[in-house]
């Protein structure tokens, strides 16, 4: 689940058992350790840390090598906990900057998380596969299928809450494993951040994760704000029940 983490406490109680993996925004210009206590609280649960680092706004510096010596820093840290955590460099860049420098700044920055048990990986635009997939496939070349081991994305509901439209977030999921695929690459998959309208479209986005081969996490934004609405009712429910469904990591 991801949530801010102001609240992430009282939504985690409110789902219940069952939450095995956290999502958590860090920025490498507060230096190495931005939201480590977030991290070691998400290990201390049981929980896979699923971190993004930006860099204050700054892509250019990123291009340029100018967060390095901080990340080795970062990097080290976390690998010290000898716990699997994913890794990623500015989730959903399409719109913040180009894909060269995306590109760019991930060359520069991924590789230095590459250590123990940590994975490397994207976190991208899901909305770009409904019909802008040469656009999508401009942040994944080749260079970084290379670096990356694993390949995720951002799903939301298109429309609004009172008028939903026809992209349901799970579409985009096996959606993300046939571009994936089509690339000739076996990387395992994820999913940052989903939410859905309605019970049904929660219900849906989560069958799909539990359904699709070589899922690595995925994490409902339970918060409101954007496309994203706090979890109550009927889509509590639902999400409860893919967080106990047996097919998904909690056991």
């Amino acid at each position: 689940m991801s949530s801010p983490a102001d609240v992430w406490r009282q939504r985690s109680k409110a789902v219940g058992p069952g939450l095995a993996a956290r999502r958590i925004f860090a920025d490498l210009s507060n230096g190495p350790n931005s939201q480590i206590k977030l991290v070691e609280e998400a290990h201390r649960n049981g929980q896979l840390p699923v971190i993004s680092y930006k860099v204050g706004g700054d892509a250019m510096g990123a291009a340029h090598g100018e967060y390095n010596a901080v990340a080795t820093r970062a990097a080290a840290k976390l690998a010290s906990y000898n716990r699997p955590t994913a890794v990623a460099f500015w989730h959903e860049p399409h719109g913040d900057m180009t894909p060269a420098q995306y590109v760019a700044g991930s060359r520069q920055l991924l590789p230095i998380f590459k250590r123990g048990r940590l994975r490397v990986g994207p976190i991208l635009n899901g909305w770009l596969l409904d019909n802008q997939v040469s656009t999508f496939a401009s942040y994944c070349p080749e260079s970084l299928f290379r670096i990356w081991q694993w390949v995720g994305i951002d799903t939301y509901e298109s429309g609004t809450m009172q008028n939903p439209g026809d992209v349901k977030p799970a579409q985009r999921i096996p959606a993300l494993r046939r571009f994936v695929r089509a690339r000739g690459h076996k990387h395992a998959l994820g999913v940052g951040e989903y939410n859905g309208y309605s019970a049904k479209s929660i219900a849906d986005a989560g069958e799909r994760l539990l359904s699709t081969p070589d899922i690595w996490f995925g994490c409902l934004w339970n918060s409101t704000g954007g496309k994203g609405y706090e979890l109550s009712g009927a889509r509590l429910t639902a999400f409860r029940r893919t967080v106990r469904d047996p097919r998904s990591a909690y056991r």
